[in-house]
């Protein structure tokens, strides 16, 4: 099973993790800057449409269409890596969840949404900062603020990640 904690602090950044469903989520609290400077800036559009693919991955993750959806990997970057995890083993996490909810119906995958999203302090390579608030409102509402990094390549952001090989306290 994946981590909570990790789904939560990726959540935003990825993974998870992923998997997208077109139902948007998030782009109505969309905040972008652009940076002083030159350089591979997301355009309002490019930032906007990663927010709400991200978003809306983020909140089909408690569904086994979610939890399968290529899309919703297509938000994570192939050099993602953060607190050790890689997008490969983010999609084994989450095709192992997919094959446990499909044998065992009552199992819950925690179900986040993603708000408050904003793209910022972007570099001359692509990269950036991503903030977000992702709520897990089940029994009780849980709401944490995380930042990661994200990356422009090929016009579109994906999540990148802290590119640490083990989990930062």
């Amino acid at each position: 099973m994946v981590p909570h904690r990790f789904v939560l602090r990726s959540a935003a950044a990825a993974a998870l993790l992923a998997l997208l469903s077109a139902c948007g989520g998030g782009d109505g609290d969309l905040a972008t800057t652009t940076p002083s400077g030159g350089g591979a800036t997301p355009t309002a559009a490019q930032q906007s449409a990663f927010i709400s693919s991200y978003g809306g991955g983020l909140a089909a993750l408690n569904s086994y269409s979610g939890l399968t959806s290529p899309a919703f990997l297509d938000t994570i970057d192939d050099s993602f890596l953060d607190a050790g995890y890689t997008k490969e083993q983010i999609r084994a996490h989450l095709a192992q969840e997919a094959t446990a909810r499909a044998t065992t119906p009552d199992l819950v995958f925690p179900g986040v949404t993603l708000s408050n999203a904003t793209i910022t302090d972007c570099d001359a390579k692509g990269f950036c900062t991503l903030t977000a608030t992702v709520t897990n409102a089940d029994a009780d509402s849980t709401a944490t603020t995380f930042t990661t990094r994200v990356r422009l390549q090929d016009s579109k952001v994906r999540l990148y990640g802290d590119q640490a090989q083990a989990p930062t306290v």
